[in-house]
């Protein structure tokens, strides 16, 4: 059937009554029974499934009882007042029933589920969702019997075998059972109360009862508890079933089998202590998991595989391969698709290198980042356990493949900006060797292969700066109390300002303040802004430097009156090698605001900047307030 589609002429009626179809639709093709009743047992609904039971049709249901259909009185007599308890009770039941197929007269058991209900008019109805046992039923009732019939040959088996004369109080037992017990053939008789002495004494209650159901027709005896032999716990499972009784039907023999189960409780509390293993593993894992049936069904996805993928259990388990391949590949980006793992195999059994790891891409979902592409290493690992064909584990190498990347983009930088004054070293000295050239002329030449001799010395010294600051990553700060006015003092007289331009102008707060910072890593953070402030600033114009005391933070703020940034090219300061100005007037390396970036990171404060163009620009230093890290 179709899915139903809403019109957007629908009014809300028609969209309530879309809603009703629907409903209906999900009912109908249920293949349980649904039905409700009110109190007088007459259906107030019924689906197709009970509809074909009573050999009619879901509209013939409404208003009439179960009498209108099922010929066996018993069984109508007994829904209604089943129905009837349940709604005077006022709580969900699970009943187990019967009801006779209309067409071939069968009897059919089913496990329902009863629920009450009450009307807007405040009438009792009930809700029954019904589902057909039967075969289960059959199926129970022959492995019963086959194990009664068992019961009798089990001596044959070498299992212990018991046989109680219930009115006599004597128990007889085979040799084997008393090899079991490690007890000797004083015991091959012996009366009902030697039995219960031998109990555990905290299952001995709980074994009693269970004989005590089956003397009286409650069902077959079968426990599993321990019993005190010696000095040791024996864990057994005792099973029997009474095969005699008198015309009152008062049980007269009953007679069992009796096995030690002890390896296999401790291989159950082994199992159960690994599979908790396993699943904190699984629950802990980064990496995702997806388990399959022998028929390669998905039947288990971890935690993590549904926090990589944003696909939850219930959207994928019960999926077979293929359908799980083509979930899992429409989240990825179309030049890193998810092959599928019939694809993987086949990659396994040609050879191929590494023919069972594949890498795809996720698609972002909407509103998130590009650069937030989630990128995974899918491996598919095939299994020859009974119950487990094949694993998929999932990677999220995300971190790693933007390292790499960035790697690699730095490396381009790099040689880029390396290559830039070599060229020029390497070009003039090739002109002073091989021309003949005035004074003025190889001042020149050597003016500039000096300059670009310098700027190469700073972008290697800056670049081996930032990776120790990187590498290190705080290990070699020395944290203390530094006063900022001192702090300023030691940077402003050690700033090489331009000639004809003035010191900057100080604001500080009335109060003392001081900073919890490593003093050098301050300074150098502090130096290559106000050295930035004078490069991107004409001269006459004033460079600023004003302190705030904030609740949690100290913030130093150096304002220049220079070219200033538009919003984009703020966003990129502190990126590696680059620089707002590309006219390559003003010297510098592009790293300076990369080291500033990193040092106040690990200082636990932050970089801001605040920029027009042809306005100037505010770099401000927050640190946090009285944060002793070590």
């Amino acid at each position: 059937m179709a899915p139903l589609k809403r019109r957007s002429t629908d009014t809300p009626s028609s969209a309530l009554m879309d809603a009703n179809a629907l409903l209906r639709t999900v009912i109908d093709e249920n293949p349980n029974i649904i039905l409700m009743k009110d109190w007088d047992g007459k259906f107030l609904l019924g689906n197709r499934a009970l509809a074909k039971l009573y050999g009619t049709t879901p509209d013939q249901l409404v208003g009439k009882d179960d009498g209108a259909f099922n010929p066996n009185a018993e069984q109508v007599a007994f829904y209604l007042q089943n129905v009837r308890e349940v709604m005077s009770q006022d709580q969900t039941q699970v009943v187990f029933e019967e009801s006779t197929d209309a067409a071939t007269g069968e009897t059919l058991c089913y496990q329902s589920i009863k629920i009450p209900l009450t009307s807007p008019e405040g009438k009792k109805q009930i809700l029954v969702i019904a589902n057909d046992v039967s075969e289960l039923k059959r199926v129970q009732l022959k492995l019963e019997e086959s194990e009664r019939r068992l019961n009798y040959v089990l001596d044959a088996t070498g299992e212990g075998v018991w046989d109680w004369n219930i009115a006599t109080g004597i128990v007889t037992h085979n040799r084997r059972w008393c090899q079991i017990t490690g007890l000797n053939d004083d015991y091959l008789k012996h009366p009902l109360g030697e039995f219960a002495a031998l109990l555990h004494p905290d299952d001995r209650a709980q074994v009693m009862a269970r004989l005590e159901n089956c003397l009286a027709g409650k069902g077959r005896y079968q426990s599993e508890h321990r019993m005190r032999l010696h000095d040791r716990d024996v864990w057994v499972l005792d099973r029997g079933d009474v095969v005699e009784r008198d015309a009152a039907g008062q049980a007269l023999r009953m007679v069992g089998s009796f096995v030690d189960i002890s390896e296999r409780k401790v291989a159950e509390v082994l199992l159960s202590e690994h599979s908790a293993q396993l699943d904190a593993i699984f629950d802990l894992s980064p990496d995702g998991f997806v388990a399959f049936d022998p028929k390669r069904v998905v039947k288990y996805v971890s935690p993590a595989f549904t926090a990589l993928t944003g696909l939850p259990p219930a959207a994928v388990i019960g999926l077979d391969e293929s359908a799980f391949s083509r979930s899992l590949a429409d989240l990825c980006l179309p030049e890193a698709r998810f092959p599928g793992l019939d694809a993987m195999r086949k990659s396994a059994q040609s050879g191929v290198a590494n023919e069972q790891r594949q890498v795809i891409e996720l698609r972002e979902a909407p509103g998130q980042a590009k650069t937030s592409r989630r990128v995974l290493k899918i491996s598919l690992r095939e299994s020859h356990e009974q119950s487990v064909s094949q694993i998929l584990c999932l990677r999220d190498i995300s971190h790693e493949t933007a390292v790499d990347r960035m790697k690699s983009e730095f490396l381009s930088t790099a040689a880029h900006e390396l290559r830039t004054p070599m060229s020029g070293i390497y070009g003039f000295s090739e002109v002073l060797l091989n021309e003949q050239l005035s004074e003025a002329e190889r001042k020149e030449f050597l003016e500039i292969i000096y300059r670009q001799s310098t700027l190469m010395s700073s972008i290697l010294n800056e670049l081996l700066d930032l990776a120790r600051i990187e590498a290190l990553q705080g290990k070699d700060f020395f944290f203390e109390s530094v006063p900022v006015p001192a702090l300023i003092d030691k940077v402003v007289r050690g700033l090489k300002v331009p000639d004809q331009r003035s010191l900057p102008s100080l604001e500080l707060p009335q109060e003392p303040v001081s900073l919890w910072a490593d003093q050098k890593k301050a300074q150098m953070a502090l130096l290559n802004v106000l050295s930035n402030a004078y490069k991107y600033s004409a001269p006459g114009k004033r460079v600023h430097i004003k302190v705030q005391t904030l609740p949690d933070e100290i913030a130093l703020h150096i304002t220049d009156q220079g070219v200033g940034m538009t919003s984009a090219q703020a966003g990129r300061v502190g990126e590696r090698f680059y620089r707002a100005d590309t006219s390559g007037k003003v010297s510098g390396t592009g790293l300076g605001m990369s080291i500033v970036k990193e040092i106040m990171a690990l200082h636990y404060g932050r970089m801001e900047i605040n920029s027009q163009p042809g306005q100037g620009t505010t770099v401000s230093l927050i640190f946090p307030n009285n944060i002793h890290t070590g």
